[in-house]
């Protein structure tokens, strides 16, 4: 039941569904720019560009991948990671609140807004928070992401 507090955010994501806790996917990507460096693979990269037009874009794929380890949540909001200033979260705990489910106009909420339309079964969660309470809400969530 702890995790489940934990990992069970301010605005009612479950942050073991969301991208930036994939902590498999930030060592690997952090594993990948070393190694590229490492073996000097811009060198290469601007070789094989001759005869394959794709290695051309190889300071783009870099930028892409540091974007990427950007992403990377070092911890839940409710132990303080998160984002560095969110909205939502200033808004619960301004109100004393545990969560948006507390609150009687999260269904039409604003600071939601934005991620409503990334994750299309949040309301369904806050309303399952509000039924089945932080502890045991997790295993009845739906898709975290539209895909």
């Amino acid at each position: 039941m702890e995790k489940e507090r934990t990992y069970t955010s301010y605005c009612g994501l479950y942050c073991l569904d969301c991208i930036p806790s994939n902590k498999r996917l930030f060592a690997l990507a952090g594993e990948l720019e070393d190694k590229l460096a490492e073996l000097h693979f811009e060198e290469y990269a601007a070789h094989k560009a001759g005869g394959d037009a794709a290695f051309s874009d190889y300071q783009s794929f870099l930028r892409v991948l540091q974007a990427i380890r950007g992403l990377e949540c070092q911890a839940p909001c409710r132990a303080g990671g998160g984002k560095i200033t969110c909205a939502v979260r200033d808004c619960v705990l301004g109100r004393e609140l545990t969560g948006c489910w507390e609150c009687p106009e999260y269904r039409t909420c604003e600071l939601l807004g934005p991620l409503r339309r990334f994750h299309p079964n949040l309301e369904r969660h806050l309303d399952l928070i509000r039924q089945e309470g932080i502890d045991a809400w997790s295993a009845k969530r739906e898709g975290h992401y539209p895909w």
